[in-house]
């Protein structure tokens, strides 16, 4: 399968113009999966609450789930995509998963930074995806800082991790690969690019996306700002996860007890 990521600036506040970033960019070429940032369509540093609310939106049948559901259709593809979902009183940040013009659910943020504790509810479970053609798992952003979080879903039997993700630091770079290397599983990482403001000054989001191989080798990385990245991964190659040392690394793994997050 050609899996992909999309990275971008994305323009603050302005979903439409996003949907036609996204559009524009992907117009002419041909994916099976593709993976595009945390927060895709609306960005990241919202002032309170009740400002990120405003852009909130149900993952079932909002805008942006709309949006996607078409261009899934138009490129007969699976897409996971950020977004802020509004679900009664609560904001979730959510990966949305549409696949060729259906839906097929929604992976909520577990672990929150500082800055989102603010803002949203977090997640209270992680579950694999299968789109007929692949098993994966979703890890947003921060969630991919818990060796846990990977663990479990590889355990479930994910063939590929996707991370959606919004960061200006060097650290989530180095620990795509660390993830799947431990995991002997591949991993495709989508984040942003562009400038926001937080607390007076301007942030800075580094891009840097990447598709990583299952021994931490990098197969593509993004070195444009606006970047679509693309990389022939085998699924049923990732079944079995084996490493030259070890032949069932989740034999081994079965040896520690491992549960999911718990709710709060």
């Amino acid at each position: 399968m050609l899996t992909a990521f999309l990275q971008y600036p994305v323009s603050f506040g302005d979903p439409a113009a996003n949907f036609r970033k996204i559009r524009d960019t992907v117009n002419l070429a041909q994916f099976d999966l593709l993976v595009m940032p945390e927060l895709c369509t609306i960005g990241y540093f919202h002032d309170s609450r009740e400002a990120l609310f405003v852009h909130a939106e149900s993952a079932l049948d909002g805008p942006t789930a709309q949006f996607l559901l078409q261009l899934s259709a138009d490129k007969n593809a699976t897409l996971i995509a950020g977004i802020a979902e509004r679900d009664g009183d609560h904001i979730y940040n959510t990966a949305i998963v549409v696949s060729r013009g259906r839906w097929l659910g929604k992976q909520r943020k577990c672990h929150l930074s500082r800055i989102e504790k603010r803002l949203f509810t977090p997640g209270d479970s992680l579950a694999c995806f299968d789109d007929g053609i692949c098993r994966f798992g979703i890890l947003t952003c921060f969630d991919l800082w818990m060796p846990e979080a990977a663990r479990l879903l590889v355990r479930q039997g994910a063939q590929l991790l996707c991370c959606p993700a919004n960061y200006g630091g060097p650290w989530t770079t180095q620990l795509a690969r660390i993830r799947a290397m431990e995991n002997a599983t591949p991993l495709i990482c989508a984040n942003r690019t562009g400038v926001e403001m937080y607390a007076g000054a301007e942030a800075t989001f580094r891009g840097e996306s990447q598709i990583v191989g299952p021994m931490g080798e990098v197969w593509t990385s993004a070195t444009e700002e606006t970047s679509l990245g693309l990389s022939i991964i085998d699924p049923a190659a990732h079944v079995l996860k084996a490493n030259p040392m070890c032949d069932d690394l989740m034999e081994e793994a079965s040896r520690y007890a491992l549960s999911g997050p718990h709710p709060k």
